[in-house]
């Protein structure tokens, strides 16, 4: 039986080795000044060459030649290496002997013994990380004080499962991935050799399914010549190798900018009849994503072609493709969402409709509710795009508030944000003649304000411009951009200024930042950074939704000076911890609350009146009293 071509390749020097030239060399040189360590950990992806390096070590230490940095590879010694019976070589399969019997029958009772050719005894481990926790104990204190004439190679694809103990005691190489570029060439010297006729894409095709192992690409090759009776097409790699076409890759691309997920879906039913993988087919279209954000974040860069490995003509297609995804925040979440598929996948029952529901994702984000959908359809709000929220409204619908009006609001919001933004002609007063004609608002007076957060644009910059103030206040004063830390900034529907909401662990901040040279300092910085005067109260916590309501029961039931809302008048209100629009102080009792104001002189209410109007029953207070101790 003939021999596969991994084996019949395997390199049997150091020259013979493709891509590990810093660990050649550096086995060379400890070769001859015979400074060799007692251990070796080689690391590394498969098919990189690290059982292959070890061989090569024992045969410039055991050759007949030795010590030399080149075996010649034909002496009996190499020879009884390559084919595995030399008797100073050991090599252990870590995978099929993991118990800690093997260990010390195999390792540590014979490790004692002269060696019976050379001057040394290799022994090389492979797949080490299988060994138990048991077998590594076993073996450490052998690895550390090994006797003079012993060599052990430890070879691993999963360095991390390695106990430090060991890495410790061993020096460390590291196995890279080969480049496409390295790979091609190996090929086509493994073609002209055995008489196959390869063509260029073909030879490109096996390279970028082996992901960096040779030993992946000449079986991939072996297998694709047998097919094709020794001629390498590309119609025939493309076939065994199950690929996806650059054509396709483009194509899904393309519906998936469009947000066409009725395309999405025929594509992939007639996809899917081909009997390609979808796992595989899902790595494609991520390398394929992957390169599009690439050219979407560097597309000016002369560096391009490099970095995304390809020629110039494929770089302008990813460019043209990338304006079609608009921002690469999109792209990112595309990626963050195959990404999630591609870890479904290895457990999924149904394969097919892992990847429906995750075009469904990328194509409509309303249906999704994580972070990363929020932020795609914001941005397509920003740039004019309808995306109707769906799943927003039937969450909304779902619930049963007791205030109907909330209810009424909560639903319509977002249907009048979309139209506003949308609308790139429609000015501030139409959005918010729009939003009065759809949302009852329960603060009459507090929409003719110039500072409200009823225009949406003031509502969508105010956080954007605390920030900003952030960072200025952080450039002067830094104590006072600690106290601030966790901050959010809100428009104050009563006053028209702003409500700073602090962490609700933050009572300390908040009373240092109500200082008066505080609140002067930072009423400063908001007239530089707003562009006018705006007056400040701080709250912990997020502000109430039944803030207004609760000012509307007190001022209904007061004689104080109105307007015909019932609502306190802009001229009359000011601003407080709570963003009421009053000062709330306790009374005389626990149960009356003073509301006092500059010009009407002050109105009082009780506590069971404000609870009255705002729950539409009567509440009636009783104080409590603890139980006596009767004892």
């Amino acid at each position: 039986m003939a021999l596969s071509l991994y084996r019949k390749y395997r390199p049997q020097t150091f020259d013979d080795v493709v891509g590990q030239e810093h660990i050649e060399q550096t086995l060379k040189n400890a070769v001859v000044t015979k400074s060799v360590s007692s251990a070796y950990l080689f690391c590394g992806p498969r098919g990189t060459g690290k059982t292959t390096t070890a061989r090569i070590l024992a045969k410039a230490l055991l050759c007949e030649q030795a010590p030399t940095d080149n075996p010649d590879g034909t002496c009996s010694r190499c020879v009884e290496i390559s084919e595995g019976v030399h008797p100073d070589v050991y090599e252990l399969d870590a995978a099929s002997r993991t118990g800690v019997e093997n260990v010390r029958e195999e390792i540590i009772g014979r490790v004692q013994f002269a060696p019976t050719r050379g001057t040394f005894k290799i022994y090389i481990i492979d797949e080490v990380h299988m060994l138990s926790t048991a077998a590594f104990n076993a073996l450490l204190k052998t690895l550390e004080e090994p006797p003079s004439h012993v060599v052990f190679v430890l070879c691993t694809t999963d360095p991390h499962k390695v106990p430090p103990t060991i890495i410790s005691r061993c020096q460390r190489f590291d196995f890279h991935r080969l480049s496409e570029k390295q790979i091609i060439q190996r090929l086509q010297e493994i073609c002209d050799i055995e008489g196959f006729t390869a063509e260029s894409a073909a030879l490109d095709l096996i390279a970028q399914r082996s992901q960096g192992g040779m030993r992946d690409a000449i079986n991939s090759l072996e297998q694709v010549a047998v097919f094709g009776g020794g001629k390498v097409s590309f119609a025939a790699a493309e076939n065994m190798l199950g690929e996806v076409g650059d054509n396709q890759l483009f194509a899904i691309a393309a519906l998936m900018a469009d947000r066409d997920i009725v395309g999405c879906f025929e594509w992939l039913a007639t996809f899917s009849q081909s009997g390609t993988d979808i796992a595989q087919f899902v790595r494609d279209l991520t390398i394929h994503i992957r390169n599009i954000y690439v050219a979407s974040m560097v597309e000016k860069s002369t560096a391009l072609p490099e970095i995304l490995d390809t020629d110039t003509d494929k770089v302008e297609l990813y460019c043209d493709q990338a304006r079609e995804f608009g921002s690469p925040d999109r792209l990112a979440h595309i990626l963050l969402v195959l990404g999630d598929l591609t870890t479904e996948l290895r457990s999924a029952a149904n394969a097919r409709l892992s990847m429906e529901i995750a075009l469904t994702r990328i194509a409509r984000p309303q249906s999704d509710l994580t972070l990363e959908a929020l932020a795609v359809r914001l941005e397509a709000l920003e740039q004019g795009i309808i995306v109707p929220p769906v799943a927003l409204q039937q969450s909304v619908q779902q619930q049963s508030p007791k205030n109907p009006e909330y209810s009424t609001a909560s639903i319509e919001e977002p249907r009048v944000s979309v139209e506003a933004s949308a609308s790139s002609r429609m000015t501030t007063s139409e959005v918010a003649q729009t939003k009065d004609d759809v949302m009852p608002t329960t603060a009459g007076s507090a929409s003719n304000k110039d500072n409200t957060a009823s225009d949406p644009e003031n509502a969508a910059n105010v956080q954007q411009l605390w920030v900003r103030l952030e960072r200025e206040v952080k450039a002067r004063r830094r104590v006072i951009a600690t106290l601030l830390g966790g901050s959010r900034a809100h428009i104050n529907t009563v006053t028209g200024g702003l409500l700073i909401e602090l962490p609700t662990s933050a009572g300390f901040a908040k009373t240092s930042l109500e200082r008066l040279e505080n609140q002067e300092f930072l009423r400063e910085m908001v007239k530089q950074v707003f562009g006018k005067p705006l007056s400040l109260s701080f709250i912990l916590g997020p502000p109430s939704l039944t803030s207004n309501t609760r000012l509307e029961a007190v001022s209904q039931n007061t004689t104080g000076n109105t307007d015909n809302s019932g609502i306190l008048t802009d001229d009359e209100s000011s601003s407080d911890d709570c963003g009421y629009g009053g000062d709330v102080s306790s009374g005389s009792n626990a149960e009356v609350f003073q509301i006092e104001d500059e010009e009407s002189g002050g109105i009082e209410t009780s506590i069971e009146d404000i609870l009255a109007n705002s729950f539409g029953a009567a509440i009636t207070i009783e104080e409590y009293q603890p139980p006596r101790n009767t004892l």
